[in-house]
């Protein structure tokens, strides 16, 4: 008799379960340390299981990655901006959801790991820059040309700049909260938010 495979939702679970073990292992233990062996007893698997689902650890990292932007964090799109509502005030309701959860859904330590390990290991760098970070910045890019055409910024804004500017609160607290200043952390919500309104301001 053939061997019964697996049903899809079982395989699902057992893909996921892998993930949050690999995510959880990257976390407090960055890339370089982290072992499959371990990813493997955390997750209640054999390593065997582990490699048939992913053949690599910088594969794993990859399903990781895809995990945490499928499951926490919704990219901004520039086409779902709607006429009636201002670019500044569309950028804070589709980022502030998302800041709000980065630390405790572990994208802040993912980040913080690319910061970190990002020089000598230059694929998670790459793929972290392709899925996460240069996408977003195309479509904050988007939105200030839009936010330009109708004259909710001056005509010289430039797109690029601005981008970097939105971003920097982000940054800025994902330093300081995890390396610099972890006992006097500050609010990224808050500093997006005043930051995005100084940015704006001929709009307020």
């Amino acid at each position: 008799m053939k061997k019964r495979s697996p049903s899809v939702e079982k395989t699902a679970e057992t893909r996921k379960k892998i993930i949050v073990a690999a995510l959880n292992e990257f976390n407090h233990l960055g890339y370089a340390n982290s072992k499959i062996a371990s990813i493997a007893v955390a997750a209640g698997l054999g390593k065997g299981t582990i490699y048939s689902y992913f053949e690599t650890k910088e594969k794993l990292f990859e399903g990781v990655i895809d995990y945490l932007i499928e499951d926490t964090y919704h990219p901004i799109q520039s086409d779902e901006l709607s006429p009636d509502v201002s670019v500044a005030d569309f950028i804070l309701q589709q980022m502030m959801p998302a800041i709000d959860n980065i630390e405790s859904a572990g994208r802040a330590n993912i980040a913080r790991l690319i910061l970190s390990e990002g020089k000598n290991f230059e694929h998670i760098r790459e793929l972290y820059s392709q899925k996460i970070y240069q996408p977003g910045q195309v479509e904050l890019q988007k939105l200030i040309r839009i936010a330009i055409e109708r004259k909710e910024l001056p005509p010289e804004s430039n797109p690029e700049v601005l981008t970097l500017l939105i971003l920097a609160p982000i940054w800025m607290g994902i330093v300081h909260n995890g390396i610099l200043s972890p006992n006097h952390a500050q609010c990224m919500q808050s500093l997006f938010e005043i930051n995005i309104r100084n940015i704006f301001k001929p709009a307020y």
